[in-house]
């Protein structure tokens, strides 16, 4: 009875999906630092939590991708995926040591990592369907992280820190409870073969592919110390829960601007550039925070998320859509994600929680600004050396 609904419901239900993904990530990229803090974990600790999970995707993720892919029924890896997630979140409230509770953070971030871009095949593939819009659709969950800063500052500052693992948990359950009522046949292939063992290594064969990956997952990934470690930088600064949500919060509406509005200027525009602007801003953004400047400096530098996150996250959408076939497409999404991003992010959070605790916050971040500056030089190279069009049938 639960996989009666029309597909002509994917749009709102999909976006309630992504609603469960992004309050929880709402909650945890700002505040489980900090709860993890009051449990005796080290910011090299909590670093290395992040960069064993973003690592895991590295090792998993292609090949979850590939099971996925091979599915009758889009939905059963949403939902088997949803339900680690969920378990992941519901084990912080119940851990008995920080054994348990790394265990549990681990999985909640691997699983995230695993989810979002599972998620973005199958709306991608239902707005080629014409069931929905994938940019109005997968804004929705930056809406729900939006709203969820803000709310989740000021409810930190009445419940303390203690709100963050019951608030991750909600969310976690709720995402499952969605995923068990995705509509059938919304995100269909529309009988298309899904790619073949000996098909994907096309994707990590193609020198252009290989370098998007590398300049996508270098702007991303030089977000490693702000959604790591911020937190505690900025409490110690003297900015309470709900500033540093509003902070937070001030990137995500500029990201929600660009998602919704900039869908035919993506068109327009080359993949290079947009992953060009991304790294340039990313080289700007994080020298500009390594100087801990005034609060009213570092909510404007904060409006620079719209091209370190969303102008490269809409590179590599592009890039895809343009590039590869509509076979490999979920493929090759999800090594974006896994290989690229996860793995380049889980690395450099190891790394730098490392640099955090021998040489400061700024070394860290000046680390993520030299990211950046390198995610630019390869964008540029990939502009220079592709032509638009596929890069492999």
């Amino acid at each position: 009875m639960l996989n009666n609904f029309s597909p002509k419901r994917a749009g709102p239900l999909y976006a309630m999906f992504y609603g469960g993904q992004f309050v929880l990530l709402g909650v945890q990229l700002p505040f489980f630092a900090g709860w993890l803090a009051t449990r005796g974990f080290i910011a090299s600790e909590i670093g290395l939590i992040t960069g064993v999970a973003l690592i895991a995707r590295l090792v998993l993720g292609p090949f979850v991708a590939f099971w996925a892919d091979h599915q009758d029924d889009e939905r059963r890896s949403l939902r088997i995926v949803s339900f680690l997630f969920a378990l992941g979140a519901a084990g912080l409230i119940f851990a008995p040591n920080k054994w348990v509770i790394g265990l549990s953070g681990a999985v909640v971030i691997w699983t995230f990592g695993l989810l979002v871009p599972l998620t973005d095949a199958a709306v991608l593939r239902a707005d080629r369907n014409g069931h929905l819009n994938y940019g109005q659709t997968r804004a929705t969950g930056s809406f729900f992280f939006l709203a969820t800063t803000i709310l989740a500052g000021m409810a930190l500052s009445i419940f303390s820190i203690e709100f963050t693992v019951w608030a991750m948990a909600g969310a976690g359950a709720f995402a499952f409870a969605m995923s068990l009522i995705l509509p059938h046949g919304a995100g269909a292939r529309g009988g298309v073969k899904p790619v073949s063992w000996r098909e994907a290594p096309k994707l990590l064969a193609s020198p252009v592919f290989l370098a998007v990956m590398m300049s996508a997952g270098l702007t991303q990934g030089a977000h490693a110390v702000y959604y790591a470690l911020s937190y505690l930088r900025w409490e110690e600064l003297g900015y309470s829960a709900q500033v540093i949500g509003l902070l937070w919060a001030t990137g995500v509406v500029v990201e929600i601007v660009l998602l919704t509005r900039a869908r035919g200027l993506a068109h327009r525009l080359s993949p290079a550039l947009l992953l060009a602007l991304g790294g340039a801003a990313a080289a700007v953004r994080w020298a500009v925070t390594a100087l801990e400047p005034s609060l009213p400096v570092l909510f404007l530098v904060q409006t620079l998320h719209a091209l370190t996150f969303a102008a490269a996250y809409l590179g590599t959408i592009e890039f895809l859509d343009r590039a590869a076939p509509i076979r490999l497409v979920n493929t090759g999404m999800t090594l974006m994600s896994a290989t690229g991003v996860g793995a380049i992010t889980g690395l450099a959070t190891l790394i730098a929680g490392f640099v955090w605790k021998d040489h400061g916050p700024a070394s860290a971040y000046n680390l993520m600004a030299a990211m950046g500056a390198v995610a630019f030089i390869i964008a540029l190279g990939v502009g220079r050396y592709w032509d638009g069009e596929k890069v492999f049938e």
